[in-house]
């Protein structure tokens, strides 16, 4: 009697884990220009933003005529008859296409165990830092960014720290200061680069201030190349304070263009945002198993 209510607890602990990684089955492949989401299932309803092709966005709920999405960390609906919906296998066979272009080696499961990981959401508060084509600040952009890669660190085992979690002004000397004072082993400020006079470049670039930063550099560019398929504008050494202040392994990440319509727009999709994290997490694990 004991073994079989033990087996049926084991069962139990597997189903629920089992529901717990089931993310989305199907997602929204956007087929009209500037299609309207709506804060409801209907053209009653406030428009509170506009999607575009090609971008790609979970459902979450559907009816006959429209579709529930995740449109920048909130929940709106569109209408299906501009939509292409397709098994969420689809995506997944898309990102196998691009890791057939770069193979990691293989990765000991929990690499980032007990890691201290210290993220720094680039601007906050009055420091609004780039603004978008579309006028929002890239301060909001790496915020968010911070959040979806923090929850995928600390489910990989991290203990994550962030410097701001919230919209408020920090300094740079601070930001550092904080990695050095809780011992972090590694160090990632996340920015969105901007070029409104050249509205078409576009890429992902890292960079690195101290020697030793290269190679975990050039890990963490790889993997969110790999990820999100975006342009790879490689790594650079540069003189940055919050590198240079910082006392511990730290790069910057400046992760597209919000200058680039097309680059911004991702940002709206959670499914691109969590691409960009694997990426991140995929770098780490490498970095931390080659030490």
């Amino acid at each position: 009697m004991r073994k079989k209510v033990l087996v049926i607890s084991l069962f139990s602990m597997l189903l629920i884990l089992s529901m717990s990684l089931i993310i989305y089955a199907k997602d929204a492949y956007i087929d009209g220009d500037n299609l309207n989401v709506r804060s409801g299932p209907g053209t009653e309803y406030e428009v509170i933003g506009q999607v575009h092709p090609p971008d790609v966005y979970p459902i979450l709920e559907e009816n006959e005529e429209w579709l529930k999405i995740d449109y920048q960390n909130q929940q709106g609906w569109i209408a299906r008859e501009f939509v292409t919906i397709k098994e969420s296998t689809e995506a997944q066979k898309a990102t196998e296409k691009n890791r057939e272009k770069r193979v990691f080696p293989a990765i000991i499961p929990n690499g980032l165990a007990g890691k201290v990981v210290v993220i720094d959401p680039g601007h906050g508060g009055r420091d609004v830092g780039a603004i978008s084509v579309s006028e929002e600040f890239e301060s909001t952009y790496t915020l968010h960014t911070a959040k979806v890669l923090a929850e995928m660190l600390t489910a990989h085992g991290a203990i994550v720290h962030m410097t701001r979690e919230d919209d408020r002004y920090i300094t740079l000397f601070s930001r550092s200061t904080y990695a050095n004072t809780v011992h972090a082993d590694v160090f990632l400020s996340l920015h969105y680069n901007s070029i409104p006079e050249y509205p078409n470049v576009s890429g992902a670039s890292t960079f690195y201030y101290n020697d030793r930063d290269q190679k975990l550099a050039e890990l963490v560019q790889d993997g969110i190349i790999t990820e999100t398929g975006m342009n790879d504008r490689g790594i650079k050494q540069e003189d940055l304070q919050v590198l240079r202040t910082n006392h511990r392994p730290g790069l910057l990440l400046e992760i597209g263009f919000i200058s680039n319509q097309e680059e911004e727009e991702h940002n709206h999709a959670r499914v691109f945002i969590e691409a960009t994290s694997r990426g991140i997490v995929t770098g780490l694990e490498q970095y931390f198993h080659n030490q």
